[in-house]
């Protein structure tokens, strides 16, 4: 996923990718997930914006390179 895709959420919500996936802090040494890894993306939706890990949004189009 890159910033500019469009994604739908679990919830059928549509969103904007605002932030390239990073590692989610969780899975950092100490975190409540450590050993495993899944990362994060901050998503515009439509009237909020909120940090959703990618394996739970659908990418639904590719913003195209100019």
């Amino acid at each position: 996923m890159q910033v500019g895709d469009l994604i739908v959420d679990r919830d059928g919500q549509l969103g904007i990718v605002l932030t390239e996936p990073r590692l989610s802090a969780d899975c950092e040494p100490g975190g409540e997930a450590y050993c495993e890894e899944y990362y994060i993306i901050e998503v515009q939706f439509a009237t909020w914006i909120e940090p959703v890990a990618t394996d739970e949004v659908e990418l639904i189009n590719e913003l195209s390179s100019r």
